[in-house]
């Protein structure tokens, strides 16, 4: 069992600081992109997540993913849910979302605006992705 939450400058960006306390809406960090000395997309996931692929190969070992997510308000959470979970499918492992109806901030069903209370009135980009991988599973 493994969690996913690299880069964690990305993935809990203001987690414990509020907007305007050590930052504002200008000093979000962006995926894919450069996130502190190296360039994070799918690749950089899939190199970050080899030593458990190693593991699951070596020792012919089923993988879960207990949590992976991204902050709602990180710009391009859905992007990194996503590739996230080509990976996770690719290796044939199973995995759960961190987190459903825990914080707002974790929530898919809020919007990005970490100020905003209220459920989305749509579908977010990040629910839209969950919900695409979750039709996979349909009997």
């Amino acid at each position: 069992q493994v969690h996913m939450y690299a880069p964690g400058q990305f993935t809990h960006q203001f987690v414990h600081n509020a907007f305007g306390e050590q930052g504002s809406k200008a000093d979000l960090i962006k995926y894919p992109g450069m996130i502190g000395s190296e360039k994070w997309d799918k690749e950089m996931i899939r190199k970050h997540l080899k030593p458990v692929r190693d593991f699951q190969l070596r020792h012919n070992a089923r993988i879960y993913v207990g949590e992976f997510s991204a902050i709602a308000w990180a710009p391009g959470a859905a992007d990194y849910i996503r590739d996230c979970i080509d990976v996770f499918e690719e290796y044939g492992w199973d995995w759960t979302y961190h987190a459903f109806r825990e914080w707002n901030g974790w929530s898919v069903e809020h919007t990005e605006n970490p100020q905003d209370n209220e459920p989305a009135q749509t579908d977010t980009a990040r629910k839209k992705v969950l919900l695409k991988y979750f039709k996979r599973n349909q009997r």
